[in-house]
Parts: C-alpha cells; sequence; structure tokens
C-alpha cells in the first residue's frame, strides 16, 4: 500500500526500496508471531515467507496501478488465510504453496529478461531458490530419502531453465513451463512418499500439465529473431 501511495511522488527505485524494506518487515513479523504461536521451527517457518516473497515479486512486475491493487487485496486475504490455517493439513495451502513457486519463478525470468543476467549466474539462482523450494514443498515427513529429491529437483529445473532461456518466449511463458516441470515431479515424488501415486493420478496429472503446456505455447507472444 505504501508503493501505491508514493507512486505518484517517489520514484521507481524508491518505490523498490520502500516494496523491498515492508517485505521484510512482513517476514520478520511473522516468524516472530508463527515461532511463539505454533513453536514451528525451520522448515515448517518458510510457506509464510515463499509467499510473501512471490507477492512481493509479482507486485513488483505488474505495472498497472489499479491491477496492482486488485493484487495486493486478493493478496492480503491470502494471506490471512494462509496464517489462519497454518499448522493444519490443508489442501489450500498445497495450493499456496504452488503458487509461491510459480510466482518465484515468474520473478527470475523477469530479471533474467529485464536486466540481461549472464546465463550461469541464472541457472545458479534457478538451482539454488529450486533447492530451497523442495526443503518446504518436502516438510511434512521424515525421510532420509528426501534430501536426494532436493537436488533432483534443483538439478532438473536448473538445467530446463538454461534451455528455457535459449527459446524465443517471453517471461510469463517461460515460468509457466519452469513450473510444469516442478509442479510433477514435486507431486508425483510427494504423492509416492505418502503411497497415494497411482497410474490414474499419473495419467491425470499429465494430461493436465500437457493441456497447459499446449495452450501457453500456442497463445504465447514470440520474440522476434534478430
Amino acid at each position: 500500500m505504501l508503493v501505491l501511495l508514493l507512486g505518484s511522488t517517489a520514484g521507481n527505485t524508491s518505490n523498490y526500496y520502500v516494496l523491498g524494506w515492508s517485505i521484510a518487515v512482513l517476514i520478520l513479523a511473522s516468524l516472530v508471531i508463527n515461532f511463539k504461536r505454533l513453536n514451528f521451527t525451520w522448515p515448517h517457518l518458510l510457506l509464510p515467507i515463499i509467499y510473501l516473497i512471490s507477492s512481493g515479486s509479482i507486485f513488483a512486475i505488474i505495472t498497472d496501478s489499479t491491477w496492482r491493487l486488485v493484487f495486493l487485496i486478493v493478496a492480503s486475504v491470502v494471506f490471512g488465510i494462509l496464517e489462519m490455517k497454518l499448522g493444519r493439513e490443508s489442501h489450500f495451502l498445497q495450493n499456496v504453496y504452488l503458487l509461491s513457486v510459480f510466482g518465484l519463478y515468474l520473478a527470475l525470468f523477469a530479471v533474467e529478461f529485464y536486466f540481461d543476467l549472464q546465463i550461469w549466474w541464472f541457472v545458479l539462482a534457478v538451482f539454488a531458490l529450486t533447492y530451497f523450494l523442495a526443503i518446504q514443498g518436502f516438510a511434512g515427513f521424515d525421510l532420509p530419502a528426501k534430501k536426494y529429491f532436493y537436488l533432483l529437483l534443483a538439478m532438473i529445473c536448473a538445467e530446463a531453465a538454461w534451455g528455457l532461456s535459449f527459446w524465443p518466449i517471453y517471461f510469463l511463458a517461460a515460468a509457466v513451463i519452469l513450473f510444469c516441470f516442478y509442479y510433477v515431479l514435486w507431486l508425483f515424488a510427494f504423492s509416492a512418499f505418502f503411497g497415494r501415486l497411482t497410474r490414474q493420478k499419473v495419467y491425470w496429472q499429465l494430461a493436465l500439465v500437457t493441456i497447459v503446456l499446449f495452450l501457453t505455447l500456442s497463445t504465447a507472444a514470440w520474440k522476434p529473431l534478430t
């Protein structure tokens, strides 16, 4: 809200400083309150942090002030529900986690697009982010094997991001494609760990991802080849 109020009087750089400090304060407050309220420790306290960083990143990408305000209201409502449901198993929390993953991938591709990052720094950032996200994604159970999936997910997504950086597509389409990779791998591994992976689920999820990828690639704007 401060960024919206300052938008007419301050420059873009000042707005981003305000946004960054606001997110940092919210993260610190969330950590303190949730630790005292739920006695959670690492990595169970990561979900609000991931959500706040993701929401702030998407907020920074949106340029229209009206849509920024709409997004701020929706994001605030979702964060309130997240805090009320935190500490209990919920499909809503899983969906918030997945939306946060997409938002963070979108932010990374946007940074790579606008600031023309070197490919090696970009791939390393995707690897580190995916590893961090996998820690939260598999926080619901204790199995030694899950540590190998942190590395496996990070390596696959980093390689996929490397390939996508050569495609003539803009950052939104690239983020959707990379998120689909992460979604399939995370969901299948998560379901297998809990003994819920079935052939029907594999077929259904692969069909769903195929439809999303087809719609994304068939409607995406392509960069001019120069």
